[in-house]
C-alpha cells in the first residue's frame, strides 16, 4: 500500500508545485486578485505586487493569466528573465507579443509598438506586461518601463505595466533615481503570511481538495506547523508533506505533534536552521527574564542597604541631639550622668570646628592638657573624633589618636 492510498487520498494535498485547482483564497491573496483585476479594468499604469518568497506570488500570477475574463481580451508579455538591457527588455516584450520590427533600432522598436498599442486600444484590447522577480531588474531597465508608461492617449493608458517581486523592490524603488517610477504606481498590494487560523483552514481545505481521506492533522500539530512556518504557505506544504510521510511510516492516521517534529529533521539544512532558531527562541526569552531579574534583585538589595546606613546616620544623629539638647522649660541638675576625660598625647593637637581634617582649625593644644569629652563621631573612613570641652570652655573637635582616655567623672544632667 502506498503513501496516498493509505491515507484514501486521490492526489497529494501538499505538493509544492503551483496548482490553480488547490489555491487557498486567504484574505490578503483574494484583495491581491482582486486589485491586479482591478488595475487592468481601468487602465491603470502601474501595479506592483510584493510578498517574501513562498508567500503565493506565482500562483496569483497563474491565477490571474488563466482568468477567463482576460483570456481573450488582453495581449500580455510576461517577462521571467528580469535580468536584462532596456534593449533586451523592449525585444522580448515585442517578441512575447508577436510584434514584428524590421531592425533593432530603438526608435523603431518604440514607433512599431506604440502603433501595435493604438491598434489594440481601439478595439478595446488589453495590452499588458508583466515582470516576475521585478527586484532583480537592473535600474536602467527600471527607467524604461516607466518611460513605456508615458505611451497614451488623450483619455487612457495604452500599456499596462505589473511588477511582481519581493519586499527588496519596495526599497529600491524609494531611492532618489526611481523615485519618478514609485510616484506612477497607483495600484499596490502586499501577499502576507497566513494567519495561524488560515493555516488550519489551509491545511484542512487542500486535503479536501485531495479527496479528504482518512488523514487527520491534531490541532497541537497545525500550531507547530504554523509556528516552524510563519505561516508562509511552501513551507506549510513542505512540512505538511513531510509530516504526513511520518505519519505513514508510523502507520498512523493521525498526523500528530512528533510527526511534524520528524518532518523537521529531514527537510532541507537552510530550513532547520531557520526552525532551530525558532524553537529556541523561547530559551532566549526565558534567560533573559532571568538576567533581567537578577539585576533587579541586586538593585533593590542596593537601595536596602543604603536606607539601612542613612537610618542608622539619623538615629545616631538624634542619639546625639537628644544627649546635647537641655530641657529648657524645666532644667535641673538632679540626675547625674558619666563622663571621660582625655588627656593630649601628643606633643600639640589641633581642635577643629567639625569632625573632619578639612574643618576649620578652633585652636591648638598642647601635651599634657586635660579635656573633658561631651560626644564622639566616627567617619565612614574608621577615623573616631571626641567633641571635647577645653579648659577655657571652647568646645571643638579632636582625633582620638592624638589623645589618650585618662579617667571618668560624674556631673549633672540636665533634665
Amino acid at each position: 500500500m502506498d503513501y496516498l492510498e493509505f491515507f484514501d487520498l486521490k492526489e497529494d494535498p501538499f505538493r509544492l508545485t503551483p496548482d490553480l485547482d488547490f489555491i487557498y483564497p486567504s484574505k490578503s491573496h483574494n484583495e491581491a486578485l482582486s486589485s491586479f483585476n482591478y488595475m487592468v479594468e481601468q487602465k491603470e499604469g502601474f501595479f506592483m505586487c510584493i510578498g517574501d518568497p513562498g508567500t503565493g506570488k506565482t500562483t496569483l500570477l497563474n491565477t490571474f493569466l488563466k482568468t477567463e475574463k482576460w483570456k481573450d481580451r488582453a495581449g500580455i508579455a510576461l517577462v521571467l528573465t528580469p535580468r536584462l538591457s532596456p534593449e533586451e527588455f523592449l525585444l522580448t516584450v515585442l517578441e512575447d507579443l508577436n510584434v514584428k520590427v524590421k531592425n533593432t533600432n530603438k526608435n523603431e522598436i518604440i514607433r512599431a509598438f506604440r502603433d501595435f498599442l493604438i491598434e489594440n486600444s481601439m478595439i478595446g484590447r488589453r495590452i499588458i506586461i508583466i515582470v516576475d522577480e521585478a527586484q532583480n531588474l537592473p535600474d536602467e531597465t527600471l527607467e524604461e518601463l516607466r518611460l513605456l508608461s508615458n505611451l497614451e492617449t488623450e483619455k487612457e493608458k495604452l500599456l499596462q505595466i505589473v511588477l511582481i517581486g519581493q519586499p527588496e523592490l519596495r526599497g529600491r524603488l524609494l531611492s532618489d533615481n526611481l523615485k519618478q517610477l514609485n510616484q506612477r504606481i497607483t495600484v499596490r498590494a502586499t501577499l502576507m503570511p497566513l494567519t495561524m487560523n488560515e493555516t488550519s483552514d489551509y491545511i484542512n481545505y487542500r486535503l479536501a481538495k485531495a479527496g479528504k481521506g482518512t488523514v487527520i492533522f491534531e490541532e497541537k500539530a497545525k500550531k507547530l506547523i504554523y509556528r516552524l512556518s510563519k505561516g508562509i504557505p511552501r513551507l506549510i506544504n513542505l512540512i505538511s508533506s513531510r509530516a504526513m510521510m511520518a505519519a505513514y511510516l508510523d502507520m498512523s492516521r493521525y498526523v500528530r505533534k512528533r510527526h511534524v517534529m520528524y518532518a523537521v529533521k529531514h527537510v532541507s539544512d537552510s530550513f532547520i536552521k531557520t526552525t532551530r532558531r525558532i524553537v529556541t527562541f523561547p530559551r532566549i526569552i526565558v534567560y533573559s527574564i532571568m538576567v533581567c531579574l537578577i539585576a533587579a534583585t541586586l538593585i533593590v538589595m542596593n537601595r536596602v542597604k543604603e536606607q539601612e546606613t542613612i537610618s542608622l546616620s539619623n538615629e545616631h544623629k538624634a542619639s546625639s541631639i537628644e544627649r546635647r539638647a537641655p530641657d529648657t522649660e524645666n532644667t535641673t541638675y538632679n540626675a547625674q550622668r558619666t563622663t571621660h576625660n582625655a588627656v593630649v598625647a601628643v606633643d600639640a593637637a589641633n581642635v577643629r570646628a567639625k569632625p573632619s581634617l578639612n574643618s576649620e582649625k578652633i585652636e591648638s593644644v598642647s601635651k599634657e592638657t586635660a579635656l573633658e569629652i561631651i560626644d564622639e563621631f566616627t567617619e565612614t573612613t574608621g577615623m573616631k573624633w571626641y567633641k571635647v570641652k577645653m579648659p577655657d570652655g571652647k568646645e571643638g573637635w579632636i582625633a582620638d589618636k592624638t589623645v589618650k582616655i585618662e579617667q571618668q567623672s560624674n556631673r549633672p544632667v540636665e533634665q
